[in-house]
């Protein structure tokens, strides 16, 4: 089927590799300073870190003796230009009273060797991202735990903390001073770093027991204030299949209209959107699919540089699709396409434009599939 008017947006699946078991997250960043984007993947039953080399994808082990790998975010933490990570590891959902512990691996000899270095201890940490929250030209790293200390099934009703961390002067030695943002949230799923619409600032978008929230923030001395905004309510019902498991912000006709996507609820099978209402209203809420099993991996890109962004969503239960949905302007409605039938449980997503032909490409790892997999952007 063609949205748009615009041709069909076709991609070329290439395995880079099919051995890695219970893929868990996977991100992009360039490992070995030859300005070419690498990816790097972490398992939940495998202690290993990997990385894969662009463009041969050679796979290469990371070992940094964790284990219960659940996430991971590249970024140049010590400041001498090439890519350290972030990473969590000691997860599991069982266990809220201990793990969750969040370390840098010091990227040694642009990847060929790496050093752990402590940062802290959150019970069942879970997701992590980078973004200049306070404006001064520095990252700071975000940690979203995804329950609260303490919490158990099925109710998990003690709240997260949700905090951020200001890298010292020296990040080898010196403390990580946290800050929290919150501590209201149940079940605290999925997070994106957003720059919202018409601000220079960027927020925080959270899934959760209590459907889409966003953070935004104002500074108060060295300590940023934080509101908290609920956009979406989730889907109603009884704990644990509530609110809302995965977010992403996105926008149509070229930024002018835009939306939240959503996999609700938590580890749901519906993919939704939302849609702004004036004034302080809860936004709109549209269901587009209610196919997924064991929904986990979401995104929002415009792939195909129309002007309108795609959703880019899959699940990790039986069936393994991996879809993207595009906007059709005539019926005004979403259409499904097959990204991969059958062959990505995906648990993890992330973008790159990996051959620089400006169009965005798609990473993919599968955790009951065990594998990682480039869809390649044939635009």
């Amino acid at each position: 089927m063609t949205d748009n008017l615009f041709p069909p947006l076709e991609f070329k699946r290439l395995v880079i590799d099919s051995t890695l078991t219970s893929g868990y997250q996977i991100k992009s960043a360039d490992i070995n300073g030859d300005s070419l984007p690498d990816l790097i993947a972490v398992s939940t039953s495998l202690p290993e870190i990997y990385w894969y080399e662009n463009p041969t994808w050679k796979k290469q082990i990371l070992d940094a003796g964790t284990q219960a790998n659940i996430d991971l975010a590249p970024h140049d933490i010590d400041g001498d230009q090439d890519i350290d990570l972030a990473i969590a590891s000691g997860f599991s959902l069982g266990n809220s009273i201990s793990g969750g512990y969040i370390h840098w691996l010091e990227n040694i000899d642009f990847g060929r060797s790496w050093k752990i270095h402590f940062i802290d201890s959150i019970p069942t940490s879970h997701r992590l991202r980078w973004a200049d929250l306070d404006g001064d030209g520095k990252d700071e790293l975000v940690n979203l735990p995804i329950i609260g200390k303490g919490a158990k099934s099925s109710d998990y009703d003690t709240p997260v903390q949700f905090c951020y961390y200001t890298i010292p002067i020296n990040p080898v030695d010196d403390h990580w001073k946290k800050w929290i943002i919150d501590s209201s949230l149940h079940m605290a799923h999925g997070m994106q770093l957003v720059q919202w619409p018409e601000s220079t600032k960027w927020s925080g978008l959270t899934a959760s027991f209590e459907g889409v929230n966003l953070f935004t923030s104002n500074v108060r001395s060295e300590e940023l204030i934080w509101k908290k905004i609920q956009l979406g309510e989730g889907q109603k019902g009884i704990r644990p299949k509530i609110g809302s498991s995965e977010v992403g912000l996105g926008s149509l006709n070229s930024g002018d209209t835009p939306f939240l996507a959503t996999i609700e609820p938590w580890h749901g099978d519906k993919v939704v959107v939302y849609y702004p209402r004036t004034g302080e209203e809860l936004w709109q809420r549209e269901i587009i699919d209610t196919t997924f099993r064991d929904g986990h991996a979401l995104l929002c890109a415009d792939l195909d540089q129309d002007g309108y962004d795609e959703i880019i969503a899959g699940h990790r239960g039986l069936g393994y699709n991996l879809y993207f949905f595009r906007f059709d302007l005539k019926t005004q409605n979403w259409n499904r396409h097959d990204l991969d039938r059958g062959g990505m449980s995906a648990a993890g997503l992330c973008l790159l434009d990996f051959n620089a032909d400006g169009y965005l490409d798609i990473a993919a790892c599968g955790s009951a599939t065990h594998n990682v997999v480039l869809y390649v952007n044939q635009r």
